[in-house]
């Protein structure tokens, strides 16, 4: 959070680690956990924002535009100004 918020609050989304690399990965252990019969609900969760901003236009950028999902579900815009 200490390198994350800061660029959450300033709509600076320059990646460090792309979505569309979260996406991957999150897929694979997906799939290893499917496999060995193991419970992961909040990965599955968590994907499914990901693929959301994947649609939108965001699968470039980094996973701190997590926050532009939330934004858009509660109608706000988060800044330093809140």
């Amino acid at each position: 959070m200490n390198a994350k918020a800061p660029m959450m609050l300033e709509g600076n989304f320059k990646p460090g680690f792309r979505i569309e690399l979260h996406i991957k990965d999150l897929m694979n252990a997906l799939d290893t956990a499917h496999e060995y019969n193991a419970p992961v609900p909040l990965t599955a969760s968590v994907l499914e924002i990901l693929q959301a901003l994947k649609v939108s236009g965001s699968s470039a950028e980094d996973h701190s535009a997590i926050v532009k999902y939330y934004e858009k579900l509660a109608d706000i815009q988060v800044s330093r100004d809140i």
